[in-house]
Order: structure tokens, then sequence, then C-alpha cells
């Protein structure tokens, strides 16, 4: 299992309904979390085959901001 960190600008309840459906194309494929106390609104993924370009496609596509933390 990779967990991969991203930096996001989510800023509400509602963004993450939208992150939900934007991430749901990959199935069972990765779980994860969003921390919208964090100054950084830090997204988490876990995944075994998920790239970290795949991840960053689709929040851009879902119209966020999305940069990945190494």
């Amino acid at each position: 299992m990779t967990v991969l960190v991203f930096k996001t600008n989510m800023v509400c309840a509602g963004c993450k309904q939208t992150v939900t459906k934007a991430l749901s194309r990959f199935g069972n494929a990765i779980r994860w979390t969003v921390d919208l106390d964090d100054c950084d609104k830090i997204l988490r993924v876990e995944t075994t085959r998920i790239s970290p370009h795949a991840i960053l496609q689709v929040m851009h596509e879902a119209g966020f901001m999305c940069e990945e933390l190494v």
C-alpha cells in the first residue's frame, strides 16, 4: 500500500462531496481522507495501483488545485 499526500484548495463539505464523486472513478482501488482543518487542506490517498498523476488529473478535472507533497 502506498500513501500519496497532496496539498489542495478544498474548503468545505461540498468540496469533499465533489471530490468523492471524482475519485469514485477509481472504485475500490483507493481509500482517501482530507483534513480541511489543516492549512494545506491535505488529501491522503491510500492505493496499490493508482499513480499520483492520475489523482492530480482527476482533481484538476473536478476543479481543484492539487499538488503532490513529497
